[in-house]
């Protein structure tokens, strides 16, 4: 059985759980949401009829984890029965305050939008659904809201081309105070990779080194890892106004910046990229085999150039001073393979 037809499924036996009296008052639905990286998810939701959004709990279930149950053995009835229960559970909430529902008005979130950085390539049908920024070279920029979560914490909601028709935004506006935003909200860091692997083992990873506009050159490290001080969707750090610039004048030299995840770049010293075909084959492999499919970036790799002030694609053909070791790409090699450097959450 598929997940669509195990949907469709679900959401026809999860009547069967829900009391008698609250059988004839719901509706449930079944949808199918786009998210980054072209990654498609199958929801069912339970809605009172003729509820409104303010004040019913309409809570969507993804059943891609529940699926997988099912393929591994788990029994359908059971897991039906499970996902009824969750929703009886969300009716002892009881309505939603109406101080609490997210003021997405223009004036509300303009301090409070941030950047996320993806591939357009793994993003054709995904683009489609949000406004975005071509930053040329196969990746666009997004805009998402920083909104806090009922713990305390924070999370990033994406801007939808749904909530830019409904709220009016401006999103050349938008896109100009995201930026403006950006040093301010999620600073960019830069870490070599020895130096990371030290904090990680001392467990003082958070004691981030920023990247400030007076840094002076570092000749310590061949390989660095370029992410934000929150490392969540870090990789837009490098679209940051000023930073291209900073990272070059940090190296004192050109450089190579490799697509990690959504998360992280690597920055690499362009006088030791001796073989761009060996990097490109291995970030596709890294792609493909290790980095999860929604924390997939790009397989476009990055060249900085001091004398043009600007990125361009790496290709087979780039020829580098050589000053070339084997075993800094047995490091990076090692890096791309164990996985994105910075542990993330949610």
């Amino acid at each position: 059985m598929n997940i669509t037809e195990f949907t469709a499924l679900a959401a026809e036996k999860v009547g069967q759980y829900l009391r008698e009296e609250m059988q004839e008052e719901v509706v449930v639905q079944t949808e199918e949401v786009r998210k980054i990286n072209d990654q498609c998810l199958h929801g069912l939701s339970i809605q009172k009829k003729g509820a409104r959004w303010e004040g019913d709990a309409v809570p969507t279930y993804y059943l891609e984890e529940m699926h997988h149950a099912f393929l591994c053995g788990a029994d359908m009835d059971d897991l039906v029965q499970g996902l009824a229960k969750a929703y009886i559970n969300t009716l002892s909430f009881g309505p939603v305050p109406a101080e609490v529902i997210p003021d997405m008005e223009y004036r509300t979130i303009r301090r409070r939008v941030g950047l996320r950085l993806v591939g357009k390539d793994y993003n054709k049908e995904f683009l489609k659904t949000v406004p975005y920024k071509d930053v040329g070279n196969g990746y666009a920029l997004l805009c998402d809201v920083q909104m806090k979560a009922s713990d305390g914490g924070l999370f990033g909601t994406l801007v939808t081309n749904d909530m830019a028709e409904e709220y009016h935004y401006d999103m050349d506006k938008l896109f100009q105070d995201a930026l403006d935003n950006a040093w301010k909200s999620k600073s960019a860091t830069l870490r070599g990779v020895k130096e990371l692997t030290r904090l990680c083992a001392e467990g003082s990873v958070e004691e981030a080194e920023w990247l400030p506009e007076d840094a002076e050159p570092d000749c310590r490290e061949t390989c660095y890892v370029l992410t934000t001080e929150r490392p969540r969707y870090g990789a837009a750090a490098l679209f940051y106004p000023g930073t291209q610039a900073m990272i070059a004048h940090v190296l004192g030299e050109d450089y190579v910046a490799i697509p990690s995840s959504l998360h992280e770049f690597m920055i690499v010293r362009a006088s030791q990229v001796e073989d761009p075909g060996f990097l490109q084959q291995l970030v596709r492999e890294a792609n493909c085999t290790v980095v999860g499919p929604d924390e997939v970036l790009s397989d476009n790799i990055l060249k900085y150039s001091r004398d043009t002030g600007q990125l361009s694609l790496l290709t087979e053909d780039d020829v580098f001073p050589s000053c070339f070791e084997e075993r800094l790409m047995q490091e990076l090699s090692k890096q791309m393979r164990d996985g994105p450097a910075l542990t993330t959450q949610s």
